[in-house]
């Protein structure tokens, strides 16, 4: 019976990840991924690992629909919260703090499949966006965070949280 047991404990971690759409949490994701077209280079032999996504597609309906990300914020010092629309490929301040916030490219339907990480449509299933945290003109976080998953590649601070709440779609 304490055998049993064993193997299943073993095999727990196996199963934790099972969630469609969760990233997996202990897989590196590149946080440089560029816009380009089919990836480059070599082949890989059975003795390889399974490469790391290494193209970023942004679907052109993608960028028709949304002109910003929506985020919260908390200073965990003064209690005050709000949130903060940051425009795709601009920059907002956290208010009250010196923090700017970059939000590079937003997928509402996030996934990671073959070389590519991509959206799997406009409907926001599972929203994830790469944005740059700079404090006092440092950057102190560059990265993916998601709205479902929030503990996945956190946004850290000793004093500020950013949470994704979502996409901001365009007027009209």
């Amino acid at each position: 019976m304490k055998r049993a047991w064993l193997c299943l404990l073993a095999l727990l971690p196996l199963a934790a990840c099972e969630e469609k759409g969760r990233p997996e949490p202990g897989v590196q994701m590149a946080i440089s991924h560029e816009r380009e077209g089919p990836a480059e280079g070599g082949g890989g032999g059975a003795d390889r690992q399974p490469a790391v996504p290494n193209k970023l597609v942004v679907p052109p309906e993608i960028e028709k629909t949304y002109s910003a990300i929506r985020l919260t914020w908390k200073n965990s010092q003064s209690g005050k919260e709000g949130q903060l629309d940051v425009p795709l490929g601009g920059t907002a301040r956290v208010p009250g703090s010196e923090m700017d916030v970059r939000a590079d490219v937003f997928l509402p339907a996030f996934t990671m499949a073959g070389d590519a990480i991509t959206s799997q449509g406009v409907e926001a299933t599972n929203p994830a966006t790469r944005i740059t945290v700079s404090d006092q003109g440092k950057e102190i976080f560059s990265g993916w965070i998601f709205a479902n998953y929030p503990d996945v590649h956190p946004f850290q601070h000793p004093r500020y949280s950013l949470l994704l709440a979502g996409g901001v779609k365009k007027s009209g």
